[in-house]
C-alpha cells in the first residue's frame, strides 16, 4: 500500500478554484535529498503570481496569459522564465523536521528541526530553480529537498514563527546585499508593511541604515515598533516629505505608480533596487533620471546560499522578530490566500500544517 499525504495541489493557471486540497502519494527521498516533515508554510505573493501566470515577460503578457490559461499551460509564466508544470505543489517557506534522508546525506540530519532556502543553485543562473514553482513545495505534510538546502536551526521560535521568515526575509537580505547597503546610507522603502518590506525594515537596521518606510493607511505604529526611524502613508504629500531626506537607496517591492516617485527621490548615484512589482510591473522612465544623476538600477531575485545562510545566523542571534498576522490550517488554502489578498494586515500569513493527518492508503 502507497503511503498517502494531504497536500494542496495547483491544477492549472488560472483563479482559486485551480487549488486542490487532497491526498496524494508520499515522496521519498533520492541520493542526496532529505524527507521532511512540514511543520508550517507561509503564504507569499509568488504563489499568486504562479498561479495566475502574472510572471509572462512578453510585452504582450495579457493576451499570452489568456493563451496560457485555455490552452498552453506549459509557457514562461513563472518567475525563472523556464515554465511551469502541473500538478504542482506550492510553498516555499518551510519549516520542519528531517524524519528520512537518501543515499549520500549525513545521518546526523535526521530528527533535526530545519528551515529550507528554497534557491536550487545549479552551474548558471538561467538553470536556478525554486522550491514551490519548479518543485513541489510545503503546501504539504511531507516535501522532499536537497540536502544543501536545509539548515538546522536553534531557535526558541515556533514552526509557525519560523515559516515568516524564508522567503521574504532572504528577498531582502538579497536587495540589501546587491544594493550594498550600510551604516551610510538613509534607504526608502515602499511597501514597508508586506512581508518583504517589513524585513526590509529589520534588515536595513541590522546594518545600521537610516530608514524611511511608506505604509498604507493605520500601519504606521507597526512600522515603527520594527525600527524605521521615519514613516509616511502613501498620499499626495509622499513626494514632499521624501524630498526632506538625501535618500541613497530605493528598495521597492511595488513598481507603478511609485516606481517614478522612488526614482526622483535619491540623490546623485543613488541605487534603485527592485525585487517585485505587486502594483504594477509596466512602469515608464524618464532616461534623464537615470543619466544624469548616475543611478544604478539593480533586479534582485536569484540569491546565492551566503545570503540565506545571514539569515539564518541573524534568527539564531534574535535578531529577527516573528509577525505573524494570521494562521490557516493547509485546507484552508483559499481563505487564506483570499485574506493574503486584502492586504489590511501586517507581517505574513502562516498554514499550520503540524496537524494535518496522514492517511494510509
Amino acid at each position: 500500500m502507497t503511503d498517502l499525504m494531504n497536500a494542496v495541489i495547483l491544477t492549472g493557471f488560472g483563479g482559486p478554484e485551480k487549488l486542490v486540497y487532497t491526498q496524494v502519494p508520499k515522496p521519498t527521498p533520492k541520493p542526496g535529498k532529505v524527507l521532511i516533515k512540514v511543520g508550517a508554510c507561509s503564504v507569499n505573493n509568488t504563489d499568486i503570481n504562479t498561479r495566475t501566470g502574472w510572471y509572462a515577460a512578453e510585452d504582450n503578457f495579457q493576451a499570452i496569459l489568456q493563451d496560457t490559461k485555455e490552452n498552453n499551460p506549459n509557457n514562461t509564466s513563472c518567475w525563472t522564465q523556464n515554465g511551469t508544470e502541473f500538478p504542482r505543489i506550492q510553498g516555499a517557506d518551510i519549516v520542519g523536521k528531517v524524519i528520512e534522508i537518501g543515499g549520500n546525506v549525513d545521518s546526523k540530519l535526521l530528527q533535526k528541526r530545519v528551515i529550507v532556502d528554497s534557491w536550487i543553485r545549479e552551474e548558471t543562473l538561467d538553470d536556478y530553480q525554486y522550491i514551490g514553482s519548479e518543485l513541489d513545495g510545503g503546501f504539504a505534510e511531507y516535501v522532499v529537498v536537497p540536502a544543501t538546502n536545509i539548515y538546522p536551526i536553534n531557535s526558541s521560535l515556533s514552526d509557525i514563527e519560523l515559516a515568516t521568515f524564508p522567503c521574504a526575509y532572504s528577498t531582502a537580505e538579497n536587495m540589501l546585499t546587491k544594493g550594498r547597503i550600510t551604516a551610510e546610507d538613509t534607504v526608502v522603502i515602499i511597501g514597508a508593511s508586506g512581508g518583504v518590506g517589513s524585513a526590509l525594515i529589520q534588515l536595513s537596521k541590522i546594518r545600521g541604515a537610516k530608514v524611511i518606510a511608506i505604509v498604507g493607511a493605520n500601519k504606521e505604529a507597526f512600522a515603527k515598533d520594527l525600527g524605521a526611524d521615519f514613516v509616511y502613508q502613501r498620499n499626495d504629500k509622499l513626494a514632499e516629505n521624501l524630498a526632506k531626506y538625501k535618500i541613497t537607496v530605493a528598495l521597492d517591492v511595488v513598481g507603478g505608480d511609485y516606481f517614478n516617485l522612488m526614482i526622483k527621490s535619491l540623490q546623485p548615484r543613488g541605487r534603485y533596487v527592485s525585487c517585485g512589482a505587486i502594483g504594477n510591473p509596466m512602469v515608464s522612465l524618464d532616461l534623464r533620471d537615470l543619466i544624469y544623476k548616475d543611478l544604478e538600477m539593480i533586479g534582485a531575485t536569484r540569491l546565492e546560499s551566503e545570503v540565506f545562510q545571514r539569515l539564518v545566523r541573524y534568527l539564531e542571534a534574535d535578531l529577527l522578530k516573528p509577525l505573524v498576522a494570521q494562521v490557516f490550517q493547509l485546507s484552508e488554502i483559499k481563505e487564506a490566500q483570499q485574506f493574503f489578498q486584502t492586504k489590511s494586515f501586517f507581517g505574513k500569513v502562516v498554514l499550520d500544517i503540524e496537524e494535518e493527518n496522514i492517511t494510509k492508503g
